[in-house]
């Protein structure tokens, strides 16, 4: 995996983390800053539109959830979160006749047909935030938010797609195989417990454990086409393994292929059954591949 794709998955963890280190300090409310957002306008907002460079993501409320760009289903959480972000941001000076670099622009928009527009920009050490409505610049903060707050409108697009690939566990799969050079193996489920490859498991609850993997199994990061072309080089190659999944709340089966990792980084490219593409960590990769009888 590049330099490039560990970047921004180590942006999008470390953006999650301070997130959570902001929502579970509290604040101070002895001082009642103006808010940039209206909280009642936020509870309706309908979509949000960023423009960075060449990147534009859309995202927007529809009877199936948040849907982005759309094609795909947006993280229901992220979004959340940037609402919440966004229901914070107060208000500090002023700069008349802005006339410095602008980032991007971005767009929040509400049930009613109303709407927020601006731009934003920050220092040259991204240590501030500024929108910028007709020429006129506010810098905006949220009190206890340790990330600049214009990082969270710059995500590559991918980074906002939800990441559940499988949801399967111990009480839902009826079949597993793991196709593999030289150690493929499968597990099904025989009336009242499972077999592996036809044998009554040497340990039980070690195979619980090896299947309850796959319960909420998300992706590091969703890939879209064009985006590392080096990880689309692969596409025509063998793949490494093949995992397929055949679940009760399933008619069709999930399907993940893996790909070698590429100059032994720390990830592998995947691809479901629908042709998405993905990023796994390779200790991930490597568990699921493992075979769960400890007799092989």
């Amino acid at each position: 995996m590049s330099k490039s794709v560990k970047y921004l998955i180590t942006i999008v963890l470390l953006l999650a983390a301070n997130l959570w280190l902001f929502f579970s300090g509290g604040s101070d409310d002895s001082i009642k800053a103006a808010k940039y957002f209206s909280s009642e306008d936020l509870e309706n907002v309908s979509r949000f539109l960023f423009v960075m460079d060449k990147d534009t993501t859309k995202i927007e409320r529809t009877g199936e959830g948040w849907i982005l760009n759309g094609e795909y289903q947006a993280d229901e959480g992220f979004v959340n979160t940037l609402i919440s972000v966004l229901e914070r941001v107060e208000v500090g000076r002023t700069i008349e006749d802005w006339d410095r670099e602008i980032m991007g622009s971005a767009e929040v928009e509400f049930d009613f047909n109303s709407r927020y527009r601006f731009q934003f920009a920050t220092n040259a050490n991204k240590t501030k935030t500024y929108f910028i409505s007709e020429g006129v610049a506010k810098e905006v903060a949220v009190p206890g938010y340790r990330d600049n707050v214009a990082d969270i409108f710059v995500l590559h697009p991918d980074q906002w797609r939800d990441r559940l690939i499988i949801d399967g566990s111990w009480r839902t799969i009826q079949k597993l195989t793991v196709d593999k050079q030289n150690n493929d193996f499968e597990i099904t489920f025989d009336d009242t417990f499972f077999l592996i490859d036809g044998r009554t498991p040497a340990d039980s609850s070690a195979l619980v454990g090896y299947l309850n993997q796959f319960q909420q199994f998300q992706a590091n990061e969703m890939v879209s086409e064009g985006r590392f072309p080096h990880l689309d080089s692969l596409f025509g190659t063998e793949p490494m393994a093949t995992i397929s999944i055949q679940d009760i709340k399933r008619e069709a089966p999930y399907v993940l292929q893996i790909y070698p990792n590429l100059d032994n980084q720390g990830y592998h490219l995947a691809v479901d059954g629908e042709g998405q593409r993905m990023v796994l960590d390779a200790g991930r990769v490597q568990r699921i591949l493992s075979h769960p009888d400890p007799r092989n």
